[in-house]
């Protein structure tokens, strides 16, 4: 179901220069102090940050992320704190947030946040609807943005919450913030013994949250306000759908089997919170299978209902965009263009569906835009037979040195240990640990944690709960002068990306039932087929024959979606899964790679709870299971 396009507020001052909503009739906070309210309310309130001192992860919940200042003032406390967590998750929700401009534009009201608030811009998402993350001091922060309606985003967070910041608008002018419901959904998430705090006193929030399950107090009011809320969560036996529990592990150690997109992020994601990583690899470097291929394209996918597919793409794309930006940022370098890429109409027809979808969608045109023919063909910079969807974002990369940047990354944070030309025969589990077991049982690697990132041979170790298929696709390399003054990818039958290094590529096969890794010339021919229906007249006078190119193999699931989380049927814990990326590996490596991490560690996870479940290697044995089938 399409969800009504995000409105974003804008600045807006009362007479007193307090910040201030029209769209709601009320100030963001106190004309007092508004980082004086939250040190007083909302840190003061949850007994912070005392209560986070030595804590592995500490997880905050807020409902109203309005101008951030509760989150400027939580980060710079937890900077102060000597005995803070180890990391800090703060995951606020927010129907209206601000453009980054707009953002600017309130925090240079507060001279005392100027550098984190700096930091907090830079990294701004586009007010696209779902769920942003956001990493800060070197990942031991994490914001995580909910852009939604608090009573559709609430239920859809899996996480265990210590902390709640209820900060909406004032209860008689946003009442939708303050129901019964809300106040449930809060104690789902919530750990025995976790606290709330917000500024108002009003007797209907106070039943509410006594009738969820909190004990609730008043205190001392911030400034001209007399009186506050705390809260305690006090359960009152075993909930259902209760917050998860905490994962125990003997050491933070694991094992990842497959030095390809998948894990190699998975390295990334779990050296950057402290994980030594046994990194094994049954050819002799990494990127030898699939992510070897001489270049691969990302951009997300769109739909007129916003599909569950074009909701995984649109968060494995974004958050993907940061990661890259992230390691270039740590000096790390791969060939990679955010370049542009156009997705081509086949006719008339669906250039006129096209523009339709992005006018419901109500998308901002930094992340999609319809482009007519004649504006497709100024970006792109060949004439074109017809427009369609531009992403400014998309583009190409050598999945190969992006790769090599994440194992990089990994080793030098002294958590990486890469056994290559190493082939897993089999998993065995002694009761406190996984190993990885050669074909004469020597044991090549042992830890309580094993992450499969070996695409469709991860059926051959432990059984993924899903049927996967591998399928070949070939690529053919032209030379740059065929594709001149190509500047952006094109996409439709199938892709196109701009000449670099005097080499542009064409593709890809989608070959069922072929094993041969080695290019051939029936696949080159398809591929020139292809070529002349993005760009008319590039193929004339190239032969086939001729033409060189590379072979990697996909891993696809029955419904096309990845397999991203613990697999089902394990024969003890600690056994995950992040494959059947399909074409899209570039896309939601990352991402996956965030989910799994975040799985081991106990942290709230950067998808959506549906997008959590249409993505867990067990949703094809629990449809059975309603189907009353085994």
């Amino acid at each position: 179901m399409l969800r009504a396009p995000l409105v974003p507020a804008t600045p807006a001052f009362d007479a007193t220069g307090t910040p201030y909503s029209p769209e709601y009739g009320d100030i963001y906070h106190s004309a007092d102090s508004g980082p004086g309210q939250a040190a007083h309310v909302f840190l003061g309130g949850n007994d912070l940050p005392a209560r986070w001192a030595h804590a592995r992860v500490f997880t905050l919940v807020e409902t109203g992320f309005g101008i951030g200042l509760n989150f400027l003032t939580t980060w710079q406390a937890w900077r102060a704190t000597a005995a803070r967590s180890e990391r800090l998750h703060y995951v606020s929700i927010e129907k209206h947030p601000f453009l980054r401009e707009g953002l600017a534009e309130l925090h240079a009201r507060y001279p005392e946040f100027a550098a984190l608030a700096a930091e907090l811009h830079a990294a701004w998402p586009l007010p696209l609807p779902g769920l942003h993350r956001l990493h800060f001091e070197g990942g031991r922060v994490a914001l995580t943005l909910a852009f939604g309606d608090v009573a559709e985003m609430l239920p859809r967070l899996r996480l265990a919450a210590d902390a709640f910041f209820l900060d909406g608008f004032a209860p008689e002018r946003n009442p939708d913030m303050w129901t019964p419901g809300v106040m449930k959904a809060l104690a789902r998430l919530a750990r025995p013994g976790a606290t709330a705090a917000t500024y108002t006193a009003a007797r209907g929030v106070r039943d509410a949250l006594a009738a969820a399950g909190f004990a609730p107090e008043l205190r001392p009011g911030f400034g001209r306000k007399r009186s506050m809320l705390a809260a305690r969560y006090v359960p009152p036996g075993t909930r259902r759908g209760a917050s998860p529990a905490v994962p125990q592990w003997s050491e933070r150690r694991a094992i990842v089997i497959g030095a390809g997109l998948a894990g190699a992020a998975l390295c990334e994601r779990l050296a950057a919170r402290g994980w030594h990583v046994d990194l094994v690899e049954r050819r002799d470097a990494p990127a030898m299978e699939a992510s070897g291929i001489a270049s691969g394209i990302f951009h997300p996918h769109v739909s007129r209902d916003d599909s569950i597919l074009s909701r995984l793409t649109r968060a494995g794309s974004l958050y993907a965009l940061r990661r890259w930006r992230a390691l270039e940022a740590q000096g790390r370098r791969f060939a990679w263009a955010r370049c542009g890429a156009l997705q081509m109409a086949k006719d008339e027809k669906e250039e006129a569906r096209m523009a339709a979808t992005v006018r419901a969608l109500g998308f901002p045109i930094a992340y999609v835009d319809y482009l007519p023919r004649a504006s497709a063909r100024d970006r792109a910079g060949v004439e074109l037979r017809a427009g369609g969807w531009w992403f400014p974002e998309g583009g190409w990369m050598r999945p190969a040195e992006l790769v090599a940047a994440q194992i990089a990354a990994a080793r030098e944070a002294g958590a990486l240990t890469f056994h290559a030309g190493r082939a897993v025969h089999a998993l065995a589990n002694d009761g406190t640990c996984w190993q990885a077991l050669a074909a004469d049982g020597t044991v090549i690697a042992s830890a309580p944690v094993v992450v499969l990132a070996n695409a469709e041979d991860a059926a051959r170790l432990a059984a993924p709960g899903a049927p996967v298929k591998r399928v070949r696709g070939q690529l053919s390399l032209l030379p740059g002068e065929r594709v001149s003054g190509l500047r952006a990818v094109l996409a439709g039958a199938g892709h196109l990306a701009p000449a670099a290094d005097g080499t542009a590529v064409v593709g890809a096969t989608y070959d069922f039932d072929d094993e041969n890794a080695e290019p051939r010339e029936e696949g080159h021919a398809g591929n020139l087929a292809r070529l002349e229906q993005l760009l008319p007249g590039a193929s004339a006078g190239l032969v086939a024959a001729r033409l060189g190119g590379s072979v990697g193999f996909r891993c696809v699931s029955t419904d096309r979606l990845p397999l991203i989380g613990a697999f089902p049927d394990a024969a003890a814990p600690g056994l995950y899964g992040l494959i059947a990326l399909g074409s899209r590996g570039l896309t939601w490596a990352a991402l996956g790679a965030e989910v799994i991490a975040g799985m081991i560690e106990g942290e709230p996870p950067p998808l959506e709870g549906d997008l959590l479940d249409a993505t867990d290697p067990g949703r094809f044995a629990l449809r059975r299971l309603r189907r009353g089938k085994t």
